[in-house]
């Protein structure tokens, strides 16, 4: 009975949730490669993001304008500081190379700024390049897994 609660509960939780915590150590460890401000000029307008922080899944589309519509489930560690529901949002680029982001929740808010970097199939932010161990928040970005898609189908093609 435990084991059958147990494993329905790992099934439930997102990906990145079932994670270990990332650095940016482990990033660069494992060759991930940093976004420069022109790739990410290119990447994230329309780009339909899902950040995992804390336990907690949120989704928005970045609109051309710089502004969005985020949803929460807020779970995890977000439980106790918000309810699961909608905040408006703005993004942009900054000088310095960051995807930056502001949410005004019903609870409360929410604004930083992340070096964005690309393991794998995967998306990082950290909020500095100084520190090791600062913590590497998972995001998932559909321009690559389109490209992704796209590259396996022309590859079947060839095969």
């Amino acid at each position: 009975m435990l084991r059958a609660i147990v494993m329905s509960l790992l099934f439930a939780l997102p990906p990145a949730a079932l994670a270990g915590d990332m650095v940016l150590n482990d990033i660069k460890a494992q060759s991930g490669v940093q976004l420069s401000e022109e790739e990410l000029n290119q990447l994230m307008p329309n780009a339909k993001v899902v950040s995992y922080a804390g336990g907690s899944t949120r989704h928005w589309t970045n609109g051309p304008d710089g502004k969005f519509l985020a949803y929460s489930d807020a779970r995890g560690r977000l439980r106790q500081l918000m309810a699961p529901g909608t905040g408006q949002g703005e993004w942009h680029i900054n000088s310095k190379g960051q995807y930056c982001v502001s949410i005004e929740w019903t609870q409360k808010s929410e604004k930083w700024c992340r070096f964005i970097f690309i393991v794998g199939e995967k998306y990082y932010g950290v909020k500095s390049l100084q520190k090791g161990d600062a913590t590497a928040y998972e995001y998932e970005i559909n321009e690559l897994q389109e490209k992704i898609q796209r590259l396996k189908f022309c590859l079947l093609l060839f095969l």
